[in-house]
């Protein structure tokens, strides 16, 4: 049998092993040169060569040296100028990339210390996507006064009410989300599929509140809603079949589906769509959740492609290049209070089935 880190690109293996550490708040996804790359308290530690797939990491120069001298490491030399405390790794290997990881944190962060007796944050020990358990901050619900801002935050759209809140915000709805994303991403690795991504971070499982306006001027400058994705694949959540949760005022959403597909994995949501029993069970899993109240995304077609006539079920979804099934609900108090993640885990996991067929029949 194939060692496990083979299955896995470069880029795979890099953030299957970052996303754990994302449970420490001090622990930022970012850009270092054009590069994707990891900061702990805004230093930069990792990194990773898209070009070769080689892991990049900071160390203290003479274990770069040792490394390098192993043949295990090469110089990490952009443009021609070696960074003599960096060195990079090209072979994917889970224990040693876990380890140097490890390593280049504990070298730019140095030693943390202890907290003060009576002001530590209730923590778990929360199992990551690796199978290793990674301690967490409890998610504890979401602060009333951040719930508060949303609303006002419905009413005066602007980045003057924003900045003068700015700091409610990532107290009492940013931070606690990235802990709801960690505790619930766990939760539904358990219930729907263990290979579910969880990233606590934006461009992850968490959407930007800002509004992009480079294309749209007429839409307000921010989000009033703290929007989730949880997906199951190597490309995220615009791309992978994904559970859905969104956070308003007044609502929670919860759903699953894909967005707009193309290429491959078109094609094969579209020969599905011509297996007779592949329909018959897609179908049947729909109007289940229809019938408790779920909606399904509008078509993106006007007519359906070529080769599906008529009507029926294969017509209704060929009329739509992917869809979602959404369930709305009135928000429940359990919103500011740790039982907001089973709430959220038990009602997610009705969307399973829905969930595992686009995983079968899309990648």
């Amino acid at each position: 049998m194939a060692r496990w880190s083979t299955m896995l690109t470069g880029e795979e293996l890099f953030w299957h092993l970052v996303e754990p550490m994302y449970a420490d708040p001090a622990v930022q996804r970012s850009t270092m040169m054009g590069l994707p790359c990891v900061r702990v308290d805004g230093h930069f530690f990792a990194s990773l060569d898209r070009r070769t797939g080689a892991l990049l990491v900071k160390l203290p120069q003479p274990r770069v040296g040792q490394l390098i001298a192993e043949g295990v490491g090469a110089p990490f030399a952009p443009a021609g100028r070696t960074f003599r405390e960096w060195v990079a790794l090209r072979d994917p290997d889970r224990r040693r990339w876990r380890a140097l990881l490890g390593e280049a944190r504990q070298h730019v962060q140095g030693p943390r210390p202890a907290p003060r007796s009576g002001s530590a944050r209730p923590t778990h020990r929360a199992p990551a996507a690796d199978g290793s358990r990674v301690e967490a901050a409890a998610f504890a619900g979401f602060g009333k006064a951040g719930l508060a801002f949303l609303a006002g935050l419905q009413h005066d759209n602007t980045k003057a009410f924003f900045d003068a809140h700015r700091e409610v915000y990532q107290t009492e709805l940013f931070e606690p989300s990235k802990r709801l994303v960690i505790a619930l991403g766990q939760a539904l690795r358990e219930r729907v599929s263990p290979n579910l991504r969880a990233e606590p971070r934006v461009g992850g499982s968490m959407f930007r509140i800002a509004n992009d306006l480079r294309f749209n001027r007429d839409k307000p400058p921010y989000k009033t809603t703290l929007d989730f994705a949880f997906w199951e694949g190597s490309q995220g959540p615009r791309t992978d079949p994904s559970l859905l949760l969104r956070i308003s005022t007044t609502e929670i959403h919860l759903g699953c589906g894909v967005f707009g597909l193309r290429g491959v994995a078109l094609d094969r949501y579209r020969s599905a769509l011509r297996d007779t029993d592949a329909v018959a069970e897609i179908d049947a899993l729909i109007t289940t959740m229809l019938n408790r109240g779920a909606e399904l995304s509008d078509p993106s077609r006007v007519r359906p492609p070529a080769g599906f006539d008529g009507t029926g079920p294969a017509v209704r979804l060929a009329v739509r290049d992917g869809f979602h099934v959404i369930h709305r609900v009135a928000r429940p108090t359990a919103v500011t209070s740790v039982r907001l993640v089973p709430w959220c885990a038990e009602r997610l996991a009705r969307f399973g089935p829905i969930h595992r067929w686009l995983v079968t029949h899309t990648r």
